[in-house]
């Protein structure tokens, strides 16, 4: 597998707005979305493993890279900039994984666009009418320019434990569930260490980022899963995690029709990265499974 490969970002002008996106592999579409905070880079060590058998798209969802916010705020209008996006390069269908904070969109696509979707994964996947906003989040989303400020402590703070190699991977490994810490190796490591330092850079993202927890206060009850063909949906939860809690998997399995849950033993919100060979193989296989199967 890959560690670090050159993926370049371009800004596709779509019917939804303009949306940064990198794109790598051949084969069969796969739209991979990314959490919260994140830009498109924050999802390449996936893109880049089911890149040997697929035509990887990792867009930046609106507010974050250089996606501009008014390209879709709501899950719903993200939805259709996703599929906006399809449309621009030239794809028909895709499969769709979500990822943590970009579970809203991802599923909202496949619920809505249903024929534009083959296959759906919810990896540690938000549910966003199960977010607790803490208050800390309340205060600087009522506070004018709030946001901005501490944003730039964050990402400042973030960048100075970056400076520390060691320091930087320690913190890291700390917050993997006790499942994952045995799997860590140097791919793992390097992985880790390379979403840290896109992650201070993503704490800048205000747009997106405040966007993201607007729509988590607001959101009081789930969006219905409508009538149609069923859309081959794999859930991957760890029973660990504790930024996005595993009911917000079993809410996943309850709502998608078909949907099977898998749940980590022992691992966090980090398995993407933290069980990269796994997730990546696991996901492929889902891939693999053909609509009328299911």
């Amino acid at each position: 597998m890959n560690r670090v490969a050159a993926v370049t970002p371009l800004v596709v002008e779509t019917a939804a707005g303009p949306v940064e996106v990198a794109e790598t592999g051949r084969g069969p579409a796969v739209l991979v979305v990314h959490g919260t905070p994140g830009d498109w880079s924050q999802a390449r060590g996936l893109a880049l493993d089911l890149a040997t058998s697929h035509r990887v798209l990792l867009p930046s969802r609106p507010g974050y890279g250089r996606t501009p916010l008014s390209t879709g705020r709501s899950p719903r209008e993200q939805a259709d900039a996703h599929a906006a996006l399809l449309d621009a390069c030239g794809v028909e269908r895709a499969a769709v994984v979500g990822i943590s904070g970009g579970g809203p969109s991802a599923r909202a696509l496949a619920a809505h666009h249903r024929d534009r979707v083959t296959h759906l994964v919810l990896c540690c996947a938000v549910a966003e009418h199960l977010v607790t906003v803490s208050a800390a989040a309340r205060l600087l989303g009522a506070t004018p320019g709030l946001w901005e400020v501490g944003a730039r402590v964050a990402g400042r703070r973030a960048r100075r434990r970056l400076l520390d190699r060691r320091t930087a991977l320690a913190a890291a490994v700390a917050g993997l569930g006790p499942a994952e810490r045995s799997a860590v190796d140097a791919l793992v490591e390097a992985d880790l260490l390379d979403f840290a330092h896109h992650r201070a850079r993503a704490m800048t993202s205000v747009a997106g980022l405040r966007n993201d927890f607007r729509w988590f206060q607001a959101s009081t009850a789930a969006d219905a899963w409508p009538e149609g063909p069923r859309v081959p949906t794999l859930v991957l939860h760890g029973d660990a995690d504790e930024v996005v809690p595993l009911s917000h998997g079993r809410h996943h399995l309850e709502s998608v029709p078909g949907a099977v849950l898998e749940v980590l033993p022992g691992v966090g919100h980090g398995f993407v990265l933290s069980l990269r060979r796994a997730t990546s193989a696991r996901i492929a296989e889902h891939l693999a499974v053909r609509q009328e199967e299911t």
